[in-house]
């Protein structure tokens, strides 16, 4: 709603406008992470309503939004019309939802995890969503390092399986934009990942970081 105080033109914005947008954001912002369904739910806003200069409004999540958190603080900065006019700090509540392998009876230590011991279901993993396995995994041997209770999230923390990528090794990069590969250079994985995680992927040459699909052993895809 647009308004006019002391012959400047103002708008109002509300709570629930605010809280829809930034949650929006913040969706969008995680899909670059993970290929699992987010939901962003903003708890509170410090105003039921917030009058703004008229024009067209942006929001910009300075902190917050360049990893998924269960619970935590968003920054974000108002702007209208590219000019800058406020700062808002949001609390927020993240739930990561993804099919993943649980243990359908105990499983022991040194014991293999097989389509036998386990099932799929989905469940919020945003506590442990780095971690968590896929039925993809099942065709390769895998054993577990701990105790697993029924019903328990298989964490890939506590198996020992050989990864896709592994950490500190080499990969190959495949730089992709509108479906088509555009350049390949070597790099260095930061983190294990099995096909379809996404992983940081180090630039041999320009120690540059760049976020990729792992797609095959030693084999990352990154979007441009």
């Amino acid at each position: 709603m647009t308004v006019s105080i002391l012959g400047v033109s103002a708008q109002t914005v509300t709570s629930a406008e605010v809280k829809s947008q930034i949650s929006k954001q913040l969706v969008n912002s995680y899909k670059k992470f993970t290929d699992a369904d987010v939901e962003v739910k903003i708890t509170a806003t410090p105003f039921a309503q917030m009058q703004l200069p008229d024009g067209k409004i942006t929001y910009k999540i300075v902190q917050g939004g360049e990893r998924i958190t269960p619970r935590d603080i968003k920054r974000v900065d108002v702007y209208v019309n590219n000019a800058f006019v406020r700062t808002l700090n949001l609390p927020a509540q993240t739930a990561v939802y993804k099919d993943v392998l649980v243990a359908v009876d105990f499983i022991n230590r040194d014991q293999a995890i097989t389509k036998e011991t386990t099932e799929v279901k989905r469940l919020d993993v945003s506590q442990k969503f780095d971690y968590v396995l896929t039925e993809k995994v099942l065709g390769k041997e895998i054993t577990a390092k701990k105790g697993f209770q029924k019903g328990e999230i298989i964490d890939k923390r506590f198996v020992k399986m050989r990864p896709d990528v592994a950490r500190n090794e080499g990969v190959r990069i495949f730089f992709v934009s509108n479906g088509a590969v555009m350049i390949t250079i070597d790099g260095t994985a930061m983190a294990d990942g099995m096909n379809g995680d996404y992983v940081n992927v180090e630039n041999k040459n320009y120690k540059k970081v760049y976020t990729g699909k792992v797609i095959g052993e030693n084999r990352v895809l990154v979007n441009i």
